[in-house]
């Protein structure tokens, strides 16, 4: 009996014993991770502008603490990605000023607005909430998505960004049913006047065949009348979204910068 028991106690010792072997490592390389997170923090100069605490368990890393903008809250986490796969940011943004949703939401839209890329084929709508933004619509591919999200992060006094836009089709078949669509609006008398504004009124969004026309016009003539044309052309089908400029809030209705 004797023996056995102490057959048992070794077996338990040489458990442990592998057990500690092999976290060891694995503390090491957290241990390794935190530090060189903690330095790139330092060479960003996120340690003079932001509060955030890291921590690393089996390499995944674990922002908390507070930073005064979102941007430097995802700068921080884009940093921390470079060294680790997987990262939970939990940083939260307490701008040093506090703004009205209304002056955010101001400056969110000319960020959009005056992005370059920013074209005939996006239109993006925003709304704010206690300083979180939300942006909808649509734009022609994945890098203006993120470059959008990027401008309106650093906007002054957002607390956080969702964005729910949608990307157009990239089908030979929705290309060309978009490019026809746009054509057909802005040759046509109603619409012609608009082709050389800065920012068009009406957008148009195709996906999988299906046509969503976006924008303001001054009439609801002008409103049934892109109905129509869209109908008449070979969508899978149609979705009008145009609003009735007389019908819009006057902050939103559309500027004319021709």
């Amino acid at each position: 009996m004797q023996t056995r028991m102490l057959g048992r106690v070794a077996s338990v010792a040489l458990g442990l014993a592998m057990a500690a072997l092999v976290a060891g490592p694995a503390l090491a390389d957290d241990a390794e991770m935190q530090s060189r997170i903690e330095k790139r923090f330092e060479k960003a100069g996120l340690v003079q502008d932001t509060d955030i605490e890291i921590s690393v368990e089996d390499e995944v890393v674990h922002l908390k603490g507070i930073a005064v903008t979102l941007a430097d809250a995802r700068r921080a986490e884009r940093e921390a990605r470079k060294v680790a796969e997987i990262v939970i940011n939990e940083i939260r943004v307490f701008p040093e000023v506090t703004r009205s949703d209304q002056a955010i939401r101001k400056d969110a839209e000319e960020a959009v607005y005056t992005y370059a890329r920013y074209g005939v084929f996006d239109a993006v709508g925003i709304s704010v909430d206690q300083g979180v933004v939300l942006i909808e619509g649509f734009v022609n591919d994945s890098l203006r998505r993120r470059e959008i999200e990027e401008r309106v992060a650093r906007v002054d006094g957002v607390r956080d960004v969702h964005n729910d836009l949608r990307l157009q089709g990239t089908s030979t078949y929705d290309e060309r049913l978009r490019l026809q669509m746009y054509e057909r609006i802005y040759n046509d008398p109603l619409f012609e006047q608009y082709a050389s504004w800065p920012e068009p009124p009406v957008r148009v969004f195709v996906n999988r065949g299906r046509i969503t026309l976006a924008g303001k016009v001054r009439s609801k003539v002008e409103q049934t009348a892109l109905g129509l044309m869209a109908r008449e052309s070979l969508a899978l089908g149609v979705e009008n979204m145009v609003e009735v400029e007389s019908s819009v809030p006057e902050e939103d209705a559309p500027r004319n910068e021709g």
